[in-house]
């Protein structure tokens, strides 16, 4: 059976393994090296994780089939002048335990979350291109609000290549 909950330092490691499958998975997508270095610029899920568990407002969740853990959730709490935001940086289930209802229980301890802290709204990450996810967050509510458009620095890179 489904289930999700707030994860606990048992957890860390397995949660790493998940993030560093999550980043091969977005290295194929259109801006998904993009997201992954703003989510994780170290490239080390699992300092990242650690860190998180000192900052009371982070919340970082397991998702489980049997007590198995198969996905993750991180969140963190973005404030600014009058307003609060959760932020989900990053929602991951296996493959092969998608459609299953994982995510959604993951999602699920996220949002409670937030929304014990009073958030004002909550944030979440689809890459372009990538309709699951799109369709995954709708159905929790969510609404696109922002498309962020990028051009990589021709210049800089030819620069590179010519050293």
């Amino acid at each position: 059976m489904e289930s999700a909950r707030v994860a606990d330092h048992h957890d860390l490691h397995r949660i790493a393994e998940l993030w560093a499958d999550a980043v091969a998975e977005l290295e194929g997508q259109r801006g998904g090296g993009l997201l992954a270095h703003a989510v994780l610029p170290d490239g080390s899920p699992l300092a990242h994780l650690r860190a998180a568990a000192s900052r009371p407002d982070d919340v970082v969740a397991v998702g489980l089939i049997d007590e198995v853990v198969v996905g993750f959730g991180y969140g963190r709490l973005r404030e600014a002048p009058g307003e609060r935001i959760g932020v989900i940086e990053a929602l991951y289930v296996e493959p092969d335990a998608r459609e299953v209802g994982v995510g959604d229980a993951v999602a699920g301890v996220l949002v409670d979350h937030f929304d014990g802290l009073g958030c004002d709204g909550i944030d979440a990450f689809a890459l372009p291109g990538n309709r699951k996810a799109k369709a995954f967050f709708e159905g929790h509510g969510f609404t696109a609000r922002l498309l962020v458009m990028h051009r990589a620095d021709g210049r800089r890179r030819s620069a590179a290549g010519d050293s």
